[in-house]
């Protein structure tokens, strides 16, 4: 993971000889900068797969598609409000329905969130299961079921409810966050931690954290508080950053317990056959 945020929002994941982005909301030149950092060539990129239209989200997509023809996948509603042109190829996703993409199998449901039909992700790869969910504003029993059975879940942990409170921003725009359309707060992260997260979940990714609303260090207080009170201490955690690259994944290496870097924070997994990377700039 190299990051996560309002500011852009891009997510490398790899299977055998399957490259796919979930979301460009980088710039082409900043996206392709990152993925340089971790030595994947750009032009290797098979797919772009698109969760919805928000410019943290699509933003260097049409380039990056058009500059290395790189097919882009979204719902038709997605495509609609993008009002996107120059694409190198577009195909449809289908929301509640399986569709491989290389090596991979996505299953997208539709979720709540203040965008056109924004869909969360089940993917299906050779090393298991990953559940993403980068924008929702609350857990509904469906993304809950759609968990189900998942290795990692790459999910929102967006704000603190009492930071929120006493935000700078407008009180129009922090009741649209704190929303059932909106974002999801560390707290209702804990909840669902605590009352359904699946046993097989060996690693909890916490993306689209702000940067005016939240602190990272709280964020995972938050959920390991969460995870021990549920007898969930072995579960890894890693909390994305804006301005660093932060660990791969590892899906084969699960079973391993995390390594401690020398200030303490959980390091990375090495490279294996799947990985998930996170790339972004800034944060709500």
């Amino acid at each position: 993971m190299l990051g996560s945020g309002s500011g852009g929002n891009a997510t490398l994941l790899i299977d055998k000889d399957t490259r796919v982005l979930i979301d460009v909301g980088l710039s082409c030149r900043e996206v392709s900068r990152r993925l340089d950092q971790i030595e994947t060539d750009p032009a290797s990129i098979d797919a772009i797969v698109i969760t919805h239209a928000h410019g943290d989200h699509t933003r260097g997509a049409r380039l990056f598609s058009k500059r290395h023809s790189v097919p882009v996948y979204s719902t038709a509603a997605v495509r609609e409000e993008w009002d996107v042109q120059g694409l190198a190829d577009w195909r449809v996703l289908i929301p509640s329905q399986m569709q491989d993409v290389g090596r991979l199998r996505f299953y997208s449901l539709v979720v709540p969130h203040d965008a056109s039909q924004t869909v969360a992700f089940r993917i299906e790869t050779s090393a298991g299961a990953v559940g993403f969910a980068t924008d929702i504003g609350i857990l509904t029993d469906a993304l809950i079921q759609l968990f189900q059975d998942c290795s990692v879940l790459a999910i929102e942990s967006n704000h603190a409810v009492e930071l929120l409170r006493v935000s700078p921003y407008a009180a129009s725009t922090r009741a649209r966050i704190a929303s059932a359309n909106g974002h999801l707060s560390n707290e209702a992260l804990a909840e669902f931690i605590r009352t359904h997260l699946a046993g097989t979940v060996r690693c909890m990714v916490l993306v689209h954290l702000s940067r005016v609303n939240n602190v990272p260090e709280i964020a995972e207080l938050t959920c390991r508080e969460a995870l021990l009170a549920c007898g969930r201490g072995d579960v890894q955690v890693v909390v994305t950053r804006q301005d660093r690259v932060s660990p791969t994944i590892d899906l084969e290496s699960l079973a391993t317990p995390g390594r401690l870097s020398s200030d303490g924070a959980q390091e990375g997994l090495p490279f294996g056959q799947l990985s998930v990377e996170k790339v972004s700039e800034a944060g709500r």
